[in-house]
């Protein structure tokens, strides 16, 4: 894995290239109302019987938890912040530094095979642009703290593995999680389609509370729940890159270009 750098490094703007924009939906919050991040991480095994998963054209992603989203939250309101500016700007150069960690651990496994521009810059359009940050390190905010929280590997440690033919019980999830994150996190999951009494359910995420700084891990509102959809028995499906279906059709060469000449600032 490539070293993840906590460097800010700043690239010159330029003129219609590598440029990206679209209208935002609102304009009824603004980054006055953002006081913590709430970084969504989620597991790719999940509902694979129900949903077709394509592998990425720009390669094959980690088999870990996947960054799905860095929402800004307000702690008063317990609301989402989003849509703060009537336009937004995004630029793929500013990326440079960590994009080979964004293809591996920020990977969109949407069909038709993609190479996950359009969900790094959908997140932050709608949420990055209400926070303090700019759009290198709030989308580098996202790859460090799910390094740093490295939830498979902490999972793993207490016994808690990818399996189909077995189950966990709830309990045993959260206090595996919390030796490592405290309270600054909460368990997401979906119901079991295929069992209809008692009710089971499939870990489907993980959500860690970030500092409005993007820094640390902080302990979230208590007003927050801690999980969501999840049963007492929960299942933790593997996933293998068999999951996942090839891109023909596109191949595996759809690398972002980045520059590599100066370019005059505007």
């Amino acid at each position: 894995m490539a070293a993840r750098s906590n460097a800010i490094i700043l690239f010159p703007l330029f003129i219609g290239i590598l440029c990206l924009s679209f209208p935002a939906t609102t304009t009824a919050n603004s980054s006055s109302d953002v006081d913590f991040l709430y970084l969504t991480l989620a597991w790719p095994g999940k509902l694979f019987n129900l949903k077709i998963r394509c592998m990425p054209t720009t390669g094959e992603p980690a088999l870990d938890f996947l960054v799905e989203d860095i929402k800004t939250y307000n702690s008063k309101t317990g609301k989402i912040v989003q849509n703060c500016k009537t336009t937004c700007q995004f630029y793929v150069n500013v990326m440079k530094d960590y994009i080979d960690e964004l293809y591996a651990h920020w990977s969109d496994l949407s069909c038709p095979c993609n190479n996950g521009l359009e969900k790094w810059k959908k997140t932050w359009c709608t949420y990055g642009q209400c926070s303090n940050l700019n759009q290198h390190d709030y989308i580098q905010t996202a790859l460090n703290i799910s390094e740093g929280a490295s939830v498979l590997n902490v999972l793993k440690a207490k016994g808690i593995v990818p399996i189909s033919s077995s189950y966990y019980k709830l309990e045993q999830i959260q206090t595996a999680l919390q030796s490592s994150l405290g309270s600054s996190f909460s368990i997401e999951c979906v119901i079991h389609p295929a069992v209809i009494w008692p009710p089971m359910s499939i870990l489907s995420g993980i959500n860690i509370c970030v500092s409005k700084d993007g820094k640390s891990t902080i302990p979230c509102p208590s007003s927050m729940e801690t999980t969501s959809k999840c049963t007492d028995v929960v299942w933790f499906y593997p996933f293998t890159l068999n999951l996942l279906r090839p891109c023909y059709d596109t191949g595996f060469a759809d690398i972002i270009k980045m520059p590599t000449e100066e370019y005059s600032a505007v």
